[in-house]
């Protein structure tokens, strides 16, 4: 990489657009280190300060980046994000439309999920540590800390989803499980004096949070409506009268099923309200009606992080919307 200095420009940037031009005619490729500010320094008979300010200058344009282990290496002018995901779904395939629809076309996002796997979220985060310019994570618990995100630079860093856990140190856009329950149910309160019994199928085996499960039941006390608490939806619970609220997507086909075999009909003789709203939702039995965050939107909120580097830290709002099954 040769480089004689003019007095007409700074050093900074002849230094900076020279390091940029051996990046673009592949003398440093994609992950590869670069010299060292040291020896930078030397080559060019620079300040140190000098050859620090262009790589900064190099680093905001993201055509590098560093770690405190690996020095600056070549991002080669892409933007990488990391999103880690819990698991694949309908909802969560939003969150990621929106992420890419709302970033320009050099920003390419790694997509992974951790299927609630401690062991496997580990080795994701360390694996990308120094990779990215950006990670996007829901942690694989949604109330205890994941520390091996102390491996990560915070201020690269915001957190999805989940997030009852103590997290002011990074940005974040989560929902609410525990309270918003409640008022999500208040909300729909004439449509469930409908009828007789509430039944909340809550699985044994669910990463729902069960903190909400409180708050079921004091809404039920409150407005003085019997209710139920089952692990699995068998076809007695399903009768003439009940409504019922389903966190697994699948049963909820079992119920639909189920309904119809009995000749009964949602909204008449039973009623469903699912959590997590998706399109498919808006068309089985003329709408089933959903306890849901928008995932959309916090797909839009997440890159607005990337784009501007604000420590954005919000909830988005999670919301009953009515069909015709309640």
């Amino acid at each position: 990489m040769e480089l004689k200095f003019t007095q007409q420009i700074s050093k900074v940037k002849q230094l900076a657009d020279a390091i940029s031009e051996a990046i673009s005619n592949n003398e440093y490729r994609e992950g590869e280190p670069l010299p060292s500010i040291n020896r930078l320094s030397k080559m060019y008979n620079v300040s140190r300060d000098t050859v620090f300010k262009a790589f900064g200058e190099l680093k905001r344009k993201g055509v590098v980046d560093s770690t405190p282990t690996k020095g600056y290496y070549v991002c080669n002018g892409i933007n990488k994000i990391l999103l880690l995901l819990d698991i694949y779904s309908p909802y969560k395939c939003e969150l990621h439309q929106a992420l890419t629809q709302n970033l320009p076309l050099n920003y390419k996002i790694d997509l992974y999920f951790h299927d609630y796997n401690e062991e496997k979220f580990n080795k994701i985060i360390l694996d990308s540590v120094g990779r990215y310019n950006a990670y996007l994570i829901m942690n694989y618990c949604n109330d205890r800390y994941s520390e091996i995100l102390d491996e990560l630079d915070a201020n690269k860093v915001m957190l999805l989803d989940f997030g009852k856990f103590e997290k002011e140190r990074f940005a974040y856009v989560c929902q609410g499980f525990d309270s918003t329950l409640y008022d999500c149910l208040s909300d729909g309160v004439e449509l469930f004096r409908k009828y007789k019994k509430l039944v909340f199928v809550y699985p044994d085996k669910t990463e729902h949070p069960s903190s909400c499960i409180p708050y079921f039941e004091q809404f039920c006390r409150d407005f003085r409506m019997d209710y139920e608490i089952v692990p699995v939806v068998g076809e007695e619970k399903i009768e003439a009268g009940t409504a019922l609220l389903i966190v697994k997507h699948a049963d909820l086909i079992d119920v639909v099923k189920t309904v119809r075999r009995k000749r009964y009909r949602l909204c008449k003789e039973v009623g469903v309200v699912v959590f997590n709203d998706e399109p498919m939702l808006e068309i089985i039995d003329n709408g089933i009606a959903a306890i849901s965050t928008d995932f959309r939107r916090m797909g839009e909120v997440a890159a607005g992080f990337i784009r501007t580097k604000k420590k954005i830290q919000t909830y988005i709002p999670t919301t009953l919307i009515k069909r015709p099954s309640l």
